[in-house]
């Protein structure tokens, strides 16, 4: 019986001291809490539209410099194939002319 009691007497005890501890050591009142998470929300909420535009603006000038690569690189196809048509044309051009040359020629010709 002994035991119960000093076991009981414990629990009490134990209960009354986490009690006091806890009444001692409690964060904050209910409204003080609820303010600090106001408080810390809005910082986090500003702290992530300041990432997002951050984000954004490096997609904005990654946009732009694949943009300017396309831009680039198109110009470049573009001026080769300029650059082939036109020595093609040369070509069909000098063909037509020899061919002209060679139909206006008289049969017996020695140039021909």
């Amino acid at each position: 019986m002994n035991e119960r009691r000093d076991f009981v007497a414990g629990i009490l005890l134990g209960g009354l001291i986490g009690a006091v501890l806890g009444v001692l050591f409690a964060p904050a009142a209910g409204e003080e809490t609820r303010e600090r998470l106001r408080r810390e929300s809005a910082e986090l909420r500003d702290r992530a539209r300041e990432q997002a535009d951050r984000v954004a603006e490096r997609m904005r000038e990654t946009a732009e410099e694949v943009a300017e690569r396309v831009r680039s690189t198109a110009e470049e196809v573009a001026e080769r194939s300029r650059s082939v048509i036109g020595e093609r044309v040369e070509r069909l051009r000098s063909a037509f002319e020899v061919g002209r040359d060679a139909e206006s020629r008289p049969a017996g010709d020695p140039e021909a």
